[in-house]
């Protein structure tokens, strides 16, 4: 293990949002991690995605030209930029 995420990374990815896997264990991390980015209306992290989680994934996407829809996901890459497999643009 390098501690770098890759492609087997990816491929064990759960879509998050408001709707779908909103409780998974991956979701307070995730809303650690976009805090840290600077995407602070994600709020206090309490492990449900709700209407400030999908803000605050929006935002990360339009900033970082990922598919604008609140849910991560893999397939429209926003797994990727999260987990630093892409170079994350905030504010560029």
């Amino acid at each position: 293990m390098d501690g770098i995420a890759g492609p087997e990374t990816l491929s064990k990815t759960v879509t998050l949002s408001a709707y779908k896997n909103y409780t998974h264990a991956a979701v307070e991390p995730v809303q650690k991690r976009l805090y840290a980015l600077g995407y602070t209306q994600v709020g206090d992290a309490d492990g449900v995605a709700g209407v400030m989680f999908s803000a605050a994934v929006q935002a990360f996407q339009r900033d970082n030209r990922c598919w604008v829809d609140g849910e991560i996901t893999a397939g429209h890459k926003t797994w990727q930029k999260l987990l630093g497999m892409e170079q994350e643009a905030k504010g560029q």
